[in-house]
């Protein structure tokens, strides 16, 4: 090449770097990796790029001596964060910001393209705005390794102080009498987030779905987790059980009974997690297999108990709707294998409204059922063979069970239209007895009926206002047969009254 009159060869070292004829080498920590390159003038420059993070730039005399060495980043000047368009509102200050990587950094602010003097920092702070401040603002980051230029911004008026721009009120609503907290188009998100989401808020279709979790007795973890989604975006739950409880299910959205399951966020959405005490620990029997079913499981629940300790509750499902055409029911099963004759016994309660009951079945036929908005717990006693044995509580909501709202203080209120059973206990019987159980079912107001298995000869009905009293008299109402059912509707005499079957 040619450098000023004289021409100088480029010669290729044996460690790849380059060096002028007759000069001595570059120390070895400059010439490793480097490619140099040297002119014979007065000295010579090498400029050596060490990996890919920073250059450094060498001086030499003719003779090869080092006179200096300077580093500098060659790095592009990333912006971090972008200065963001700002709302004026009641002669309040507006400021801009922007957030840029590396190092050695200047500032110019720009208003129309126009440098604003005085404005070199990485913030620009006005005051004092009218009408004509209302100018494009971006800014120019700069360094030795170059510069570069922001997105424009703008300030925009907010007259009412809604936090949303006129010009946006103005093009969606015709008006700026909206709201913020509104909900104009009826979608679940308020106006002022639909302006900060980027969406319509006209169009009640344009929005971004939310997820809202419950969880009681345990926890859920969403991932993502975000205050709000993408349209058709796919997220993960998982329940978590605090200690010595157990995960039942997912209600609400979905019904699964496996804590970790896939969401799509097609709309906005609302979960619960289930969580309880393991049903053998809520029931106060471990040696009996628990299972449960139906449009809902049972879980274990410390909230509501015969023993105060805990209890088993029936699932939460619906009655007749136009979306709940057919029954639904929640049950709970144990099955005994027996070797000598065994007296069960267990407590039992329901708030619900009729027909909405709680029935008890043993190897398919059905011992007995209690419903009404709310019952006192009661004591259920009878004899088991020996052998296997299938016993299920069935809570069951028939299919054209409308609830009307307002009717009694119970309705409509989850986790009180429900049935619970505690205590369950199978006692050796030295032989056995055959009693009949007696159930108790709600008509109206202070009218019951009870019934017990046809004919239960040498069984008589008796009745007493306190349960710790022996003032125990017949009832007198005539018991009619009906399916295999002996049957009496009475009216109890006192706001509490306690019936028993007893052989004298």
């Amino acid at each position: 090449m040619r450098l000023g009159s004289k021409e100088s060869q480029i010669v290729q070292n044996e460690r790849g770097g380059v060096k002028p004829p007759g000069a001595r080498s570059a120390p070895a920590w400059a010439r490793r990796n480097c490619a140099c390159v040297a002119s014979i003038l007065s000295l010579f420059t090498v400029l050596c790029w060490q990996g890919q993070t920073q250059q450094s730039t060498y001086q030499y005399d003719p003779a090869g001596s080092l006179l200096s060495a300077s580093t500098t980043n060659p790095l592009s000047l990333p912006l971090i964060t972008q200065p963001q368009s700002q709302l004026f509102e009641s002669n309040a200050p507006v400021s801009f910001s922007v957030v840029a990587g590396g190092f050695g950094m200047a500032y110019q602010w720009l208003s129309n393209g126009v440098a604003i003097v005085g404005a070199t920092g990485d913030s620009l702070l006005l005051s004092n705005l009218s009408g004509t401040n209302f100018a494009s603002y971006s800014v120019i980051v700069s360094n030795a390794s170059g510069a570069v230029t922001s997105a424009p911004v703008a300030i925009w008026s907010d007259s009412n102080g809604t936090g949303m721009p006129d010009w946006w009120q103005m093009q969606y609503f015709g008006n700026l009498n909206q709201l913020p907290t509104g909900d104009y188009d009826g979608d679940g998100v308020n106006n002022l987030d639909e302006y900060l989401e980027g969406t319509n808020p006209t169009n009640a279709a344009s929005y971004d779905p939310r997820l809202y979790v419950q969880s009681l007795n345990g926890s859920v973890v969403a991932s993502p987790t975000q205050p709000y989604y993408t349209m058709g975006q796919l997220i993960t739950l998982t329940a978590i059980p605090d200690s010595g409880q157990d995960f039942i299910a997912w209600n609400g959205t979905t019904s699964i009974t496996e804590p970790t399951i896939a969401l799509l966020m097609n709309s906005t959405k609302t979960i619960t997690a289930l969580f309880g005490l393991p049903l053998a620990v809520a029931l106060d029997n471990t040696n009996l297999v628990w299972t449960t079913g139906g449009n809902a499981p049972w879980y274990g629940q410390t909230e509501f108990s015969e023993d105060g300790l805990g209890a088993a509750q029936s699932g939460f499902i619906l009655g007749g709707s136009s979306l709940v055409a057919a029954d639904q029911v929640s049950w709970l099963q144990a099955v005994t294998n027996m070797t000598e004759p065994m007296q069960l016994s267990f407590w039992w309660n329901v708030s619900s409204q009729p027909p909405d009951a709680l029935s008890f079945s043993i190897d398919g036929v059905t011992l007995a059922s209690i419903s009404g908005v709310s019952n006192e717990w009661q004591n259920v006693q009878t004899n088991l063979p020996a052998g296997f044995h299938t016993l299920i509580w069935t809570y069951a909501k028939p299919g054209l069970d409308y609830e009307q709202p307002g009717g009694t203080a119970y309705m409509n209120v989850p986790w009180v239209d429900a049935a619970w059973v505690d205590e369950v206990a199978l006692t050796p019987l030295s032989a056995p007895t055959n009693a009949p159980i007696l159930s108790i079912a709600f008509v109206n107001f202070n009218t019951v009926t009870l019934s017990w298995p046809a004919p239960s000869t040498g069984f008589v009905l008796q009745q007493n206002p306190a349960l710790g009293s022996t003032n125990w008299a017949s009832v007198t109402n005539t018991a009619i047969q009906t399916n295999g059912q002996n049957q009496t509707t009475v009216s109890p005499a006192s706001a509490a009254q306690f019936y028993r079957l007893i052989n004298p």
